[in-house]
């Protein structure tokens, strides 16, 4: 008898977190249990972790409300990793989230309501709260308006990739993740961004819808953890703007115009990008720049995705 189909395959990807999985994954089972009545699967992928984190998964998973596929990726990078996590997963619907976040109870049931009237390949994100009032406020997306991306609008931020789901069929249209970009690889960031802009020129809608949400336990409480993740960001943003440099479909020509035109104004007087967390368009735009160079300087003899 042939296996039956799954509805909804969320990936996870975890590099030595045996630490703090307890939580990601007991949120896992109560929106699981929460969607009784979904075929679901967990595909927890180990990213060459030299700790306990694949026992933890399986210990968790012995009890598990779900079926768990734990697969083991040596090669280091959030990309490789979510690339092994798409290949190994069978649902229809695949959602993303990250090992220090935890879904909210009506997760499943919110994404197969999402995923259930559509005709064609649609690419959505949500909310992502603060999980821990102490950490500072970044790495999270609290809009509580729906929206829809267009060409004025730059990728990056748009969705987050601790928060987002499409069919399997988008995989056919766009591929899988450029595994230069991202935690753990040479541009540090930007491959939830590089996969969103490649969605959108491809045709695809990608919608952001505040009921999708889940909550992120990020951890960082000094400013000069921040400073040094927007550092990674606007490095990551910089070899996107050199891989689209020359592609007429693509708006990050214009992304690039902006960071530029908001340093200037910042350098006139105007305000900073983050006054509270002591962030700078001008420091922004210096990263935006190095990273540029690092494209240019060898990473194209990378194969692309």
């Amino acid at each position: 008898m042939p296996p039956q189909p799954v509805d909804i395959s969320l990936i996870i990807s975890s590099r030595n977190r045996a630490y703090g999985l307890t939580n990601c994954l007991d949120a896992v089972s109560a929106a699981a249990r929460q969607a009784s009545y979904l075929r679901l699967e967990l595909v927890f992928v180990d990213n060459g972790s030299s700790d306990g984190t694949s026992d933890v998964v399986r210990q968790w998973a012995a009890n598990a409300p779900l079926k768990t596929n734990l697969v083991y990726e040596a090669t280091p990078g959030l990309a490789v990793a979510r690339n092994t996590g798409m290949k190994a997963a069978v649902g229809r619907t695949l959602a993303f989230t990250d090992d220090d976040c935890e879904l909210f109870p009506d997760y499943f049931s919110t994404v197969a309501a999402l995923f259930a009237g559509d005709t064609g390949p649609i690419m959505r994100g949500g909310r992502i709260e603060l999980g821990d009032a102490r950490d500072l406020p970044v790495t999270i997306k609290t809009e509580l308006e729906p929206a829809t991306l267009t060409s004025d609008l730059h990728a990056g931020g748009f969705i987050h990739g601790a928060n987002m789901a499409f069919p399997r069929t988008l995989i056919d249209k766009v591929g899988l993740f450029d595994i230069r970009f991202g935690a753990g690889s040479p541009f540090r960031s930007g491959e939830d961004t590089d996969y969103v802009h490649r969605a959108f020129n491809a045709g695809v809608r990608v919608e952001y819808l505040p009921d999708f949400a889940v909550k992120h336990f990020h951890g960082r409480r000094e400013l000069g953890d921040v400073k040094k993740l927007q550092s990674g960001y606007a490095f990551g943003n910089g070899a996107l703007y050199a891989k689209y440099l020359f592609d007429r479909r693509s708006n990050m020509r214009g992304m690039l115009r902006w960071d530029i035109r908001q340093a200037v104004l910042e350098a006139m007087g105007r305000r900073k990008l983050s006054d509270e967390l002591g962030l700078t368009y001008r420091s922004q735009l210096r990263d935006n720049l190095t990273g540029m160079l690092a494209y240019w300087r060898g990473q194209k003899t990378q194969r692309p995705a």
